[in-house]
């Protein structure tokens, strides 16, 4: 009983922490929806609870925890479904990355052994939780307080003069890559202890990471553009 809500505790922690630095990523606002985040965060508790401890199926938890976060940007913060799942994969796999470097920096020193990925509970397992959960919060707080991050979503979500020829498709086609990662990851990393999955996710969050930062150098590009061509028109 002490172990469920200790996960369902942490749980809690570690959605936030996934959204965090998916929203400080992306400079996107959290005050503005705190009442909804606080209870997807737990919603999304809730659900790993069940899929983990009651149903038994691990498997299918990241994977459909994608999709809730994809439905939620799109429908909370209005972005086109291409988009909530650009803005999603990037900042899944980002967490993935961080969650999979912390594990083997852990099992180089020799503090954990064993592979934790396919236990619930223990020890191992709330050090890994717990340190990426920190480590999630502090480069959130970072990105935050620095403003650092990609705002070419917000000037797209305002504005069109923001996109550039080609964008939907490079975003639609690095949100499919960042999906079949989290899919695969979540299906596998239970089974398989490989060092490939941190590769495959890295992989995935460098691209989404290249053409965020393209999407920023278009867009402010763009915007620069059409203030000279209205000042040319004057």
């Amino acid at each position: 009983m002490l172990s469920s809500f200790i996960y369902f505790g942490l749980s809690i922690f570690d959605a936030l922490a996934m959204f965090g630095l998916i929203i400080s990523l992306y400079k996107l606002p959290l005050w503005d929806h705190r009442y909804k985040v606080a209870l997807f965060v737990i919603f999304i508790a809730l659900y790993s609870f069940i899929m983990r401890l009651v149903i038994g199926l691990p498997q299918l938890d990241l994977p459909l925890q994608y999709l809730f976060f994809i439905f939620f940007l799109k429908y909370v913060y209005k972005l086109k479904f291409n988009l909530s799942a650009f803005v999603a994969g990037a900042g899944i796999s980002a967490y993935m990355v961080l969650q999979l470097t912390i594990y083997y920096i852990y099992n180089l020193v020799g503090v954990l052994y064993n592979s934790v990925f396919n236990q619930t509970d223990g020890v191992p397992v709330y050090i890994i939780q717990i340190s990426s959960i920190l480590a999630a919060y502090g480069i959130a707080i970072f990105l935050k307080a620095f403003r650092l991050g990609f705002s070419f979503i917000r000037s797209h979500h305002e504005s069109s003069t923001g996109s550039y020829p080609g964008e939907n498709k490079s975003l639609l086609v690095a949100a499919t890559i960042s999906s079949v990662t989290i899919f695969l990851v979540g299906f596998f990393l239970y089974t398989v202890d490989s060092l490939g999955f941190i590769i495959m996710a890295f992989v995935t969050f460098s691209i989404s990471y290249f053409l965020s930062q393209r999407s920023d150098y278009e867009g402010v590009r763009s915007i620069v553009e059409a203030y000279l061509k209205e000042n040319k028109a004057k």
